[in-house]
């Protein structure tokens, strides 16, 4: 039982934290458009790199 009372105070006080998060409407690590761009750059050089040097 005393399991159970930790893991609900557990339960409630990450459901605080997300709250926060939620109403800081600022979610800190999210990637923007311009990081999914770097992304995509960096893996489609990284492709033609590996396919030159294996031709």
């Amino acid at each position: 039982m005393e399991n159970d009372t930790a893991w609900q105070n557990e339960l409630a006080r990450r459901a605080r934290i997300y709250e926060d998060i939620e109403a800081r409407g600022r979610f800190e690590g999210t990637m923007g458009a311009l990081d999914y761009a770097a992304v995509t750059a960096l893996t489609l050089v990284l492709v033609v790199a590996f396919w030159f040097w294996g031709a």
